[in-house]
């Protein structure tokens, strides 16, 4: 097995796949630092491949090892790519974009990320019989925990009021996400935002900020009560988060509309809670994630605080809620059938050599 340095977390979601199908199985890795731009070592590819014999070659990732590849396909071991993505360079006719389709053209399978990869793969004299598309194996993550008695409290409390939720949100955003809204209370009179401050020891300067915009506001470390006035809950920072993601129908995750990274929260945490998901511009490290979210209608993205303000307001419609949350959990929890659907593709291969083998003469 071959992982390219992009595809560290769908290594750990295949392998524990693989073993968990085959328990039998021996998976060597074949380290390659160097991935496309290595030298063609065809002596160590050879020697690494007689001495450990593999029934196939796994390649996770976007890398091309040549030498591999060329080594294995001279020895009729199947070649099964994961987790690739092709990029529009690859129609190009250059020396390096030919050898990366005769390299492709050798593999038994190919599986890509994206529907682009697969436009190209078909603007490619590739064998398509061999190319499908997948999905990426994105990070699968155990949803966040909270007290059932805690949250079956609060929502009588609530008492059917619709609630967003604000998470993480840093001192930048503090402004736009309370004009939001005081707009959201224009149209909804009931309406109630649950604010996660990123810093606690901002919580009684901001109850005081929010008190002095005309809004009324209960804090959750002075256990104030939640009644029908208060339009503004201030929770205890960070904490007790699961607990907000399943209570509010709608999430704003705080760091993405300033661009605060240290702020951002994974975007699959109220994906995983059925809680619809709106977000600013800035991704930080969960580009991926961001990606997935928004290809598959599964997150409204806001560009600016007045984008932020109409966003919340028009998401008071249960059935607009419902259908962002659904995409939004097939999303996060899609990783898991990636990385199955890899696995089967595996076994698929290794059941071919089995059979061969069998019926030889």
């Amino acid at each position: 097995m071959h992982v390219s340095a992009d595809a560290a977390r769908a290594e750990t979601q295949i392998l524990r796949r693989l073993s968990q199908a085959r328990p039998d199985l021996r998976i060597i890795r074949i380290p390659d630092p160097d991935g496309d731009n290595a030298g063609l070592d065809a002596e160590a590819s050879a020697q690494l491949l007689d001495r450990s014999q593999p029934a196939a070659v796994l390649l996770i990732g976007t890398e091309l090892p040549p030498a591999l590849i060329l080594a294995a396909h001279a020895r009729n071991i199947p070649l099964v790519m994961a987790e690739f993505r092709l990029r529009s360079r690859d129609l190009g006719w250059g020396m390096q974009s030919a050898m990366r389709r005769q390299l492709l053209s050798l593999m038994t399978t190919v599986m890509l990320t994206n529907t682009a990869s697969m436009q190209i793969a078909r603007r490619m004299s590739l064998d398509h019989s061999r190319i499908s598309m997948t999905g990426p194996v994105s990070e699968i993550r155990e949803p966040l925990h909270c007290s059932e008695t805690e949250r079956a409290s609060m929502a009588q409390q609530m008492n059917g009021r619709h609630a967003w939720f604000a998470s993480s949100l840093p001192q930048s955003e503090e402004g736009p996400v309370l004009a939001a809204h005081q707009a959201a209370l224009r149209h909804s009179h009931r309406a109630l935002l649950i604010l996660s401050p990123r810093d606690s020891a901002r919580i009684d300067l901001l109850a005081l900020e929010i008190e002095s915009a005309g809004m009324t506001v209960a804090r959750r470390s002075e256990d104030e009560d939640l009644s029908d006035e208060v339009q503004v809950l201030l929770t205890d920072g960070p904490t007790e988060m699961g607990l907000w993601y399943r209570l509010a129908p709608v999430s704003f995750m705080g760091g993405t509309l300033a661009g605060e990274e240290n702020a951002m929260r994974h975007p699959f945490e109220p994906a995983a809670l059925g809680s619809a998901i709106v977000h600013g511009p800035a991704s930080g490290m969960f580009a991926t994630e961001w990606q997935q979210l928004d290809g598959a209608n599964a997150a409204r993205k806001v560009r600016t605080p007045e984008d932020l303000a109409v966003t919340i307001t028009e998401l008071t419609q249960p059935e607009m809620i419902a259908a962002l949350a659904s995409n939004a959990w097939t999303v996060s929890t899609g990783g898991a059938d990636v990385a199955i659907t890899i696995t089967r593709a595996v076994q698929s291969v290794l059941q071919a050599g089995q059979d061969a083998e069998r019926t030889a003469p």
